[in-house]
């Protein structure tokens, strides 16, 4: 030990010895130790999660094991597999399968609001419609169309070629 306060350089193992040692020194045998065997009284003890980030996950994890995905956990597994994840927890898959669905709504959504706005261009462009085109927003149905999709494919980052013959 350095009394004189010299400097040391001690690595983890040696200062966890001497910090041992202090204790073995310090320490009064004379004095008994508390025994955690006798307490007939047992603690339940709540696992509190170390940060918000932690307790967040928990939260999602346990709201996932009762939903039940679009895209279903077995083909979201045999994919993940194809594609080389070995063993996977069945709680990521679910999460991919949550993230999965997401994705393809958004692009869903993404082209009916394509085609909601393709569609009135060209009824204001025509001049004059029909009383047939004249329907409720509401009450008008919609058809994913190439054309609509292609461009939602595009604002996540998909390039989508028309072939160029169909045989």
């Amino acid at each position: 030990m350095a009394s004189d306060g010299e400097d040391m350089d001690l690595t983890c193992t040696e200062s966890e010895v001497s910090a041992a040692e202090t204790d073995t020194e310090t320490r009064d045998d004379s004095a008994p130790l508390p025994d955690s065997d006798t307490d007939e009284e047992s603690l339940d003890v709540e696992v509190v999660p170390a940060t918000s980030d932690d307790a967040d996950m928990e939260e999602l994890l346990g709201q996932l094991e009762d939903y039940t995905p679009t895209v279903p956990d077995a083909l979201t597994l045999r994919i993940l597999k194809s594609s080389g994840f070995a063993a996977v927890d069945p709680r990521i898959v679910r999460i991919i399968s949550v993230s999965a669905q997401k994705f393809i709504s958004d692009i869903a959504n993404d082209a009916l609001q394509h085609c909601k706005t393709r569609t009135t261009n060209i009824q204001h462009s025509s001049g004059h419609s029909s009383n047939k085109d004249k329907k409720n927003p509401k009450d008008r149905k919609y058809t994913l169309a190439m054309e609509d999709l292609v461009p939602a494919l595009a604002d996540h980052g998909i390039t989508m070629r028309k072939p160029q013959y169909f045989v």
